[in-house]
């Protein structure tokens, strides 16, 4: 473009110089003073000027569209802007990405979570396992809205460290724990107890009976079932709460966790058996005490779910 503006210039700079040779051209000139305004020394600067700002206007509109592309922003909902029902104050659980819907537990933190028509509460991905959220927070009366604050909804769950039953070939307390590796784990060996997710109808104590007697293989009751606390997975971003137990006095065989396991579930059941290899393993009181001390819980809900056990005085009584 500026090698053809150069080529025009030039010949326009000719024309005017064999035009002022000429009387009648020269006597035209001098009755126009407009006449060489078109061709006058600063309008290549001016056009460079226009170039040059509608080059950076493009790459400036070309970045906004892709940023809007990446994150799956269209002109019904702009970035940061809530889905909401026109007759409630609450957010509508319509999200921006949908991999299946997710029916676990929703968190708000009434005085703290600000849902304002001036606010940006949104949900941005769900799937049947987990809703992430853009919640907008104010943590004290008088602090400043912060606008971004990433939320993760998660299905609540349990972990049960077991007692092995007791027969006639041992009379010493030991519990059962599982040798296998998870996807997080960088391809590592861990020790871990029973954990499951609880299912829509079931309470804690309900799923917790109902995942012993499904991953101890035949089946197992246990008369006691003691609760050693219900803990958040992660206090700033949430990711459900975990509940631990320890389950005492078992007896192999029976399907009492089957029979207790709430039907309300149905199509929306999430919880899945495993798919990585496991081995179970049995160890006593003084093993177990050592394998938390090296660190062989990797996970933090089983090291915490064992750590407890260990404390609990049923446990040091067995």
């Amino acid at each position: 473009v500026f090698s053809m503006h150069r080529k025009k210039h030039r010949s326009h700079t000719t024309e005017r110089s064999t035009m002022a040779s000429s009387p009648s051209h020269h006597h035209h000139s001098h009755h126009n003073p407009n006449f060489y305004r078109g061709t006058s020394s600063n309008h290549p600067t001016r056009f460079i000027i226009l170039m040059c700002t509608l080059f950076f206007l493009g790459i400036i509109t070309l970045s906004m569209h892709r940023h809007h592309t990446f994150y799956g922003y269209s002109k019904k909902q702009s970035p940061g802007s809530a889905i909401r029902n026109p007759n409630s104050n609450k957010i509508s659980e319509e999200c921006v990405h949908s991999y299946g819907s997710y029916h676990g537990p929703k968190y708000s933190l009434p005085g703290v979570t600000v849902i304002e028509e001036s606010t940006n509460n949104q949900c941005i991905l769900e799937s049947k396992w987990m809703r992430v959220m853009q919640h907008a927070v104010r943590l004290t009366p008088t602090s400043s809205i912060i606008p971004d604050w990433l939320w993760i909804d998660y299905h609540d769950r349990i972990n049960v460290l077991v007692e092995e039953p007791r027969d006639s070939n041992h009379n010493e307390a030991r519990w059962l724990v599982f040798r296998q590796t998870k996807y997080a784990l960088e391809g590592r060996m861990s020790l871990a107890v029973i954990g499951g997710i609880i299912e829509r109808g079931e309470t804690a104590e309900v799923a917790a009976r109902r995942e012993v007697a499904e991953e101890m293989g035949g089946g197992m009751n246990c008369d006691k079932l003691v609760s050693l606390g219900r803990f958040r997975t992660d206090v700033n971003r949430g990711m459900g709460w975990v509940n631990s137990f320890v389950a005492m006095d078992c007896i192999r065989g029976g399907n009492v966790g089957e029979k207790e396991k709430s039907t309300e579930a149905g199509e929306d059941e999430v919880g899945a058996a495993d798919t990585e290899k496991q081995d179970q393993v049995a160890l006593n009181l003084e093993e177990l005490r050592e394998a938390v001390r090296e660190g062989k819980f990797l996970e933090v809900q089983w090291s915490n779910t064992v750590a407890l056990a260990l404390l609990h005085p049923d446990v040091l009584q067995r």
